[in-house]
């Protein structure tokens, strides 16, 4: 699975198509993005990455059904309950993957992980 990241992070200010949602007042310490990953093919925001600056403790509901997505069994598998960074996608949840989703799943969390910390780490004061 690859992710363009750099969208995310991208300073530039695009309108997004739901131009109702661009006047949200500001949250101290939270920064949102949303671009497209045309996902869909239309190019319509699908990705959006809420950014916490000083990290967010967090609970999670699950389904009791035997059948989950990788996601569900990657969540279950993070140990501690805070985080810094939540990514949302929305096309479905990727059910029957396997261990291809579940590598992809990683994989996605150390890039994000990485280009986080190398852009914080390059302008510590820039708000993302």
């Amino acid at each position: 699975m690859t992710i363009n990241l750099k969208n995310l992070l991208n300073p530039n200010i695009k309108i997004s198509k739901m131009g109702d949602f661009q006047e949200l007042k500001r949250i101290e310490g939270l920064s949102i993005s949303a671009v497209s990953a045309d996902l869909y093919g239309d190019g319509r925001d699908d990705l959006c990455l809420f950014y916490f600056k000083d990290g967010a403790k967090y609970a999670a509901l699950y389904t009791k059904s035997k059948i989950v997505s990788e996601s569900i069994h990657w969540n279950l598998k993070v140990k501690h309950k805070f985080m810094k960074a939540l990514l949302i996608n929305t096309k479905n949840a990727n059910t029957f993957t396997g261990k291809q989703g579940f590598q992809g799943l990683k994989e996605l969390s150390k890039s994000l992980s990485k280009h986080l910390t190398l852009k914080l780490s390059q302008s510590p004061n820039v708000i993302l």
